[in-house]
């Protein structure tokens, strides 16, 4: 696939271009009490999407008309290809930005029939698409560069015929580290869940080859080791809450992580199912499978009820274009809660390096926390754009990471599981729009 570059210009650079990207802004805000009032998966937050994405989308087309057509705009940096067309054949927008406009949810682009991302990968980065000069390179860009050169004996260049040659027997499998950061003892079986679900995805390619393992640590994760641990490793993914903010007392200490995996196969459902209050087997689904997603739900939307105006704060509109906005309660940019305290991406950049992939799947971890850790170091970096239920976040997960298993690059494996979320979930469900990419859509897998 090939990316197409789209510079913003500069705030306060052209009065027009502020005006619109304001109300996106605070449209935007008012996506918090909507999800207060009507549900995180309510058709009405959908609604609300399309009105953000339709002036993110208004402003770029009014300050270059050429912005999203392929055949005016030059195209960007290519991505090697993997032998897959409808990976090969995409064409991404990669929206360069930096300041009070990089965190808002660019997937959301509509351009008042469909929303972009139905046809287009899109990603957000401080830098364009093309990778660095070799002097600044990691070794993952060198080895993307490097695959646009491969061919085999017979002349094929796809995926599946150059991984021997990209991927030689003597080099190391790279790993991905699970970090669990939910200690609640009622949904530690879910997080298990998310692990296990990244780790069939892993392993489903057809390549023959895995393109990387998942290490799911027998002990807690302290802020300390993960320090320490990030350098050893080519990706992180933290499983933490995706409905709410973490908070200092979900932290049990070793207590839960040492119980997980014991506690996955003991019967201990109907003491579960008991004390949550719920029950119901759905016909054709696995009863333990159906009964975590009770349980991850109730538990979701109790965590809920309370008054959350958290870290997006009121957006108001008199109806004739004026906005004001009440700040937030409180400073929000949510830290990885682990055992024994946060873990900051600032923190982990000073300690030992934070790895080129990062999947934070946690509370607006996108617009919290994508700048800092692509500032801290990261290459890529995915997560939520808003609240969402523990089960759809658990499979949009799964769904992308199958498509990082068949060698799609990251901006890619996004859009395709946010089709496959929607045809599941079904079109007015917002999980497919609710995770977003800062930083570098080229990188995949085979590269790390």
């Amino acid at each position: 696939m090939r990316w197409i570059d789209i510079i913003l210009p500069e705030p306060k650079t052209s009065q027009e271009f502020d005006t619109l990207m304001d109300e996106a802004i605070y449209l935007n805000l008012e996506i918090d009490p909507i999800q207060q009032k009507h549900g995180l998966d309510s058709p009405q937050v959908l609604e609300q999407m399309g009105r953000v994405g339709r002036r993110l989308f208004k402003a770029i087309s009014e300050n270059d008309s050429r912005a999203f057509s392929p055949s005016k705009n030059p195209l960007g940096a290519p991505t090697p290809k993997i032998g897959i067309p409808q990976h090969d054949q995409l064409v991404g927008y990669h929206i360069v930005t930096d300041g009070p406009w990089a965190s808002l949810p660019w997937t959301w682009m509509h351009n008042g029939l469909e929303f972009v991302l139905e046809k287009h990968p899109i990603c957000t980065a401080t830098v364009k698409s093309a990778l660095p000069s070799l002097s600044n390179q990691r070794p993952w860009m060198t080895r993307c560069q490097r695959a646009e050169f491969l061919v085999d004996d017979h002349g094929d260049s796809d995926l599946f015929n150059t991984l021997q040659q990209l991927r030689p027997d003597e080099l190391t499998q790279p790993e991905i580290l699970f970090v669990p950061g939910h200690s609640d003892q009622k949904i530690r079986r879910l997080i298990f869940r998310e692990a296990e679900a990244i780790e069939n995805a892993l392993g489903s390619g057809h390549l023959g080859q895995d393109l990387a393992d998942l290490d799911f640590p027998k002990d807690a994760v302290t802020p300390g080791e993960l320090k320490k641990l990030g350098i050893n490793y080519q990706a992180i993914h933290f499983a933490g809450p995706t409905s709410e903010p973490a908070v200092t007392s979900d932290t049990q200490g070793q207590f839960w992580m040492n119980q997980l995996i014991d506690e996955v196969n003991t019967p201990a459902d109907l003491d579960i199912e008991e004390a949550m209050g719920v029950e119901g087997e759905v016909l054709g689904v696995d009863p333990i499978t159906s009964l975590l997603d009770a349980v991850g739900e109730k538990y979701d939307r109790e965590g809920i009820t309370e008054n959350r105006v958290g870290s997006a704060g009121i957006a108001r509109s008199d109806g004739a274009g004026q906005y004001s906005f009440d700040p937030p309660a409180k400073t929000s940019n949510n830290p990885w809660l682990l055992d024994d305290g946060p873990v900051e991406p600032e923190s982990m950049a000073a300690d030992g390096g934070v790895p080129p992939l990062v999947f934070s799947n946690s509370y607006r971890a996108l617009p919290e926390l994508g700048m800092r850790f692509t500032g801290a170091g990261a290459s890529t970096f995915v997560g939520p754009v808003l609240p969402l239920f523990s089960r759809p976040a658990r499979i949009y997960t799964g769904y992308l990471y199958n498509s990082l298993a068949e060698g799609w690059n990251a901006g890619a494996a996004l859009w395709n599981a946010s089709r496959k979320v929607r045809k599941e979930l079904g079109r007015e469900h917002p999980a497919w729009l609710s995770y977003g990419l800062r930083g570098y859509g080229s990188l995949s897998l085979q590269y790390l």
